[in-house]
């Protein structure tokens, strides 16, 4: 899990500093690769959760999202 949390962390470092280049005035060019770049981060940030990351172990209908500890209020 610990690749997961560096690359979860490495991709909003990296969002953070592509949203925050124009406040702190960095080039152009500079920018411009970030935002080239940008598809290529999203999807090595995906393969590594989908390939590195632990799958729930609760069904959908045992908790409807897994983050929570919500319980479905019925039996559909």
């Amino acid at each position: 899990m610990k690749k997961v949390y560096s690359a979860i962390a490495a991709s909003t470092l990296f969002l953070l500093v592509f949203q925050m280049a124009r406040f702190i005035e960095m080039p152009a060019d500079i920018i411009y690769a970030m935002f080239l770049l940008s598809p290529f981060v999203m999807i090595g940030l995906a393969w590594v959760v989908l390939h590195n990351g632990e799958p729930s172990a609760f069904t959908f209908d045992e908790r409807f999202y897994d983050d929570y500890d919500y319980r479905r209020n019925g039996v559909e």
